[in-house]
């Protein structure tokens, strides 16, 4: 039962991470079929963008629980590692939600932030929903949960080539002095 049950996870989870990347690539190509950032809460776009997410986020977890221990990480230093990891992940996201606020860490636009997190990175919920993706796989130390995780992490990835051109239309020229002296993730100067 737990076999089949894990299956339909793992197609449901591929499945919303396919439609995931699938309309940011559509984003790229074809701006004005804009999916990411969504038009406004409670458009399709929101609904879709939003309900595929915690569909992917929750098939992560599942699996990485069900198939707990599948891979070859099997040593005692994946605990405080991906704990730490998720720790910090977990801390960088409630600093960058409070500093960018809610509605507009909702992909729903908002003011310019240059300040907390968005001083050392232009996409700190990305960097640390990235984060916590490899601080579970380590920690669950599951085959299905790396694999998942990594294509989730595609979101992530993508998300910024869909958003920045909106930003350019909301800002302008502060958009585009603060991405030259701000990288999109990480930077180590």
């Amino acid at each position: 039962m737990a076999f089949e049950m894990s299956n339909y996870i793992l197609i449901a989870t591929l499945l919303a991470q396919a439609l995931l990347s699938g309309s940011l690539v559509v984003t790229i190509l074809v701006p004005r079929l804009r999916v990411w950032p969504p038009p406004r809460k409670g458009s399709w776009q929101y609904v879709f963008t939003w309900g595929l997410t915690f569909v992917s986020f929750g098939g992560i977890l599942v699996l990485g629980i069900l198939d707990w221990n599948s891979f070859i990480l099997d040593h005692w230093l994946r605990f405080p590692t991906g704990i730490a990891l998720i720790a910090l992940s977990l801390f960088l996201v409630l600093w960058a939600i409070r500093t960018l606020g809610t509605y507009a860490s909702q992909g729903l636009g908002g003011e310019l932030i240059l300040t907390g997190p968005y001083r050392w990175t232009r996409n700190p919920q990305y960097v640390a929903d990235i984060l916590m993706l490899v601080g579970f796989a380590l920690l669950s130390n599951s085959v299905l949960a790396l694999i998942t995780g990594s294509l989730g992490a595609t979101w992530f990835f993508l998300a910024p080539f869909t958003e920045e051109p909106w930003l350019r239309d909301q800002f302008g020229e502060e958009y585009d002095q603060y991405a030259k002296h701000v990288p999109r993730f990480v930077s180590i100067r």
